[in-house]
């Protein structure tokens, strides 16, 4: 049986992580998993998928935090919600890496996956980090919504610091470091589209070899 290979990325806020996710998953036909991950966390833990957004890509607080009361035996009770969030996707990429080849963006899929032994068939992880120089990002913000420059580098600044002590609290990896991930682009040296044709090349090598 071929080997399955899945596509993860990280990415910086405002890098444009998840359009060179979207234009991979178009290009190879295969299944692309970002938001939906919480809708299939929630499913998977009987819980309310709006209550759930809210901890998604975060780290729990030890000394402030909501503890899970309800769901299933998938759910566990009275840990931090962004634990029991954490948990519930990590399964569900699991699951996913399991049935088919994906791309899936953040959620520390890289990690999750690399813990895993005995898939059948063997799992191939491409870990790949998307980032660029925050003058690039803060353009591209701007773009998505109706900020000046100075709220989309608050933006920035604030979500950056969220995936990055949600990363290396889970991983005890360096995030956005080239060092912790397989492969490393940066979207204001080349464009997206060729970075998304750069990582297809890489996959089509990984499935072939």
């Amino acid at each position: 049986m071929d080997k399955r290979v899945i596509i993860t990325i990280g990415r910086s806020f405002g890098s444009g992580g998840h359009v060179v996710g979207e234009l991979l998953a178009t290009a190879l036909q295969i299944p692309y998993y970002n938001n939906e991950l919480i809708n299939l966390a929630a499913k998977r833990g009987e819980l309310d998928k709006k209550i759930m957004e809210k901890f998604d890509e975060k780290k729990s607080n030890p000394f402030l935090f909501e503890g899970n009361y309800s769901g299933n035996q998938y759910a566990p009770k009275g840990e931090p919600m962004e634990d029991v969030l954490y948990k519930l996707q990590s399964e569900v990429i699991k699951n996913i890496a399991a049935k088919s080849d994906a791309v899936i963006v953040g959620r520390c899929a890289d990690f999750v996956l690399e813990e895993e032994d005995g898939y059948e068939p063997k799992i191939e992880v491409i870990s790949v980090f998307i980032d660029a120089p925050i003058d690039s990002r803060i353009e591209r913000v701007k773009t998505y919504f109706d900020f000046d420059d100075k709220q989309a580098l608050k933006f920035i600044k604030k979500r950056d610091k969220q995936r990055k002590s949600y990363y290396e609290s889970h991983t005890k990896r360096k995030w956005a470091d080239k060092e912790s991930y397989g492969f490393f682009f940066d979207s204001s040296k080349m464009p997206i589209n060729d970075i998304a044709r750069e990582v297809k090349n890489i996959y089509d090598n990984v499935k072939k070899g």
